[in-house]
């Protein structure tokens, strides 16, 4: 490990950069679909091509992040991100951008986003030291959350009004110009696989280290059953927003927004909160903040009150993410840390469209209230039995500050 502020900066610089484009792309993209094909179900399949390399290949893309240079698989998941936003520009610009040639783009895009994230997860370690991982991954959580979720949402929509092909240019600029930080950071070379290089090996090999770890299986569930509540409860949102508070479409948007800026808010204190108060009592404080703010949801007519609530739970949602993130960073060995995101991401994405069928089937037979609540019921249900695993994990704790608390 180099403990290495100038490579740190110029790995926020990357993801912000990058995280403005993704931004960009996740409010255009939708937008592109429905302008160009203009059927529902077909703009759904381009939407859910992004997130299908999750499931096909999360777990070859950490074995992969555990085999080579992480800088050099970022760099290459950059690449490709950009080379296939120009191509889609052009085949925008020709006319030739249909149902099939946009699902191609889309599932590409999210095969660089699972290459990304898979050899960025194991890179961090290597120039943060272990007792700033929490502060780091807020900060990056923060950067990448303001781009991604305030300014590209707002400007990919504005671009696309200017012209179609425009936000997927810029965007792919933005990979470029998120490769060409990342090609000056220091190479991260994971240790080499004992017994030779079996791809099916060393997957099985990152699945089994999470799956017989306690505080690791513990964390991957949880996270999970968040997303699957968390997504869930987006897929109604926007029908309690605009058939049971009667709200306007903009309201709409800047409850979504309230979200987001909790989301900032968590990332910003959330190391700070795991230093005072302990991990323990930060992981089941959020976990409860989540559910508590879905139940708040649940029971007002009060617009300022869902955009509390809405900004309470982004925030809850975050301090989780910072804090999970920096203690999987911290108890999975090196070697392992490719693998062990593929297989986690796996699962905690995985669970998304579960979620938001589960929720959804909920909301239209009982209506949006009651998938909320049933949500924040879930979540609040889950303090009690994650407390002990954590309490007992010695992992978990930090060895001067807790101690002394």
């Amino acid at each position: 490990m180099v403990d290495s502020p100038v490579a740190y900066r110029r790995l926020l610089g990357a993801a912000g950069v990058s995280g403005i484009g993704d931004g960009i792309r996740f409010a255009a993209l939708p937008l592109l679909a429905a302008a160009v094909l203009r059927d529902g179900l077909q703009v759904a399949v381009v939407t859910a091509a992004t997130t299908v390399p999750w499931l096909l290949f999360g777990l070859q893309a950490g074995a992969y992040a555990d085999r080579f240079e992480r800088r050099r698989l970022m760099v290459i998941a950059d690449v490709l991100r950009a080379v296939t936003l120009v191509g889609a520009a052009a085949l925008l610009a020709a006319g030739w951008l249909t149902f099939w040639p946009l699902v191609t783009v889309a599932f590409l895009l999210g095969l660089g986003e699972v290459l990304f994230d898979c050899a960025s997860f194991a890179f961090l370690p290597s120039v943060v030291a272990a007792d700033l991982l929490e502060s780091a991954n807020g900060r990056l959580f923060v950067i990448q959350t303001v781009g991604r979720d305030l300014l590209g949402h707002v400007l990919g929509g504005f671009l696309f009004a200017i012209g179609r092909a425009v936000p997927f240019v810029l965007d792919a600029i933005s990979f470029a110009v998120s490769a060409a930080l990342l090609t000056g950071l220091p190479d991260s070379r994971p240790q080499p696989a004992a017994g030779g290089r079996n791809l099916l090996a060393e997957m099985r090999e990152g699945v089994a280290h999470l799956v017989h770890d306690p505080l690791l299986r513990l964390l991957t569930v949880t996270a999970g059953l968040i997303n699957a509540v968390y997504l869930g409860q987006v897929a109604v949102f926007v029908i309690l927003v605009r058939d049971v508070l009667r709200l306007p479409s903009a309201a709409y948007g800047a409850l979504v927004a309230a979200g987001a800026l909790g989301g900032v808010l968590g990332g910003a204190v959330a190391a700070r909160a795991a230093h005072r108060y302990g991990r323990v009592p930060t992981l089941i404080g959020s976990l409860a903040l989540i559910g508590a703010a879905a139940v708040g949801v649940a029971a007002t007519d009060e617009t300022a009150v869902v955009a509390v609530a809405y900004a309470v739970s982004g925030a809850g949602v975050m301090v989780w993410n910072v804090i999970a993130v920096a203690l999987r960073q911290g108890v999975v060995p090196d070697r392992l840390l490719g693998r062990t995101t593929g297989a986690y991401r796996l699962v905690a994405w995985g669970m998304m469209p579960v979620g938001a069928l589960v929720l959804g089937s909920i909301g239209e037979a009982a209506g949006p209230r009651v998938a909320f609540l049933a949500g924040g019921v879930a979540l609040l249900a889950l303090c009690p039995w994650i407390a002990p695993t954590l309490r007992r994990d010695p992992r978990i704790r930090y060895a001067a500050k807790d101690d002394d608390d």
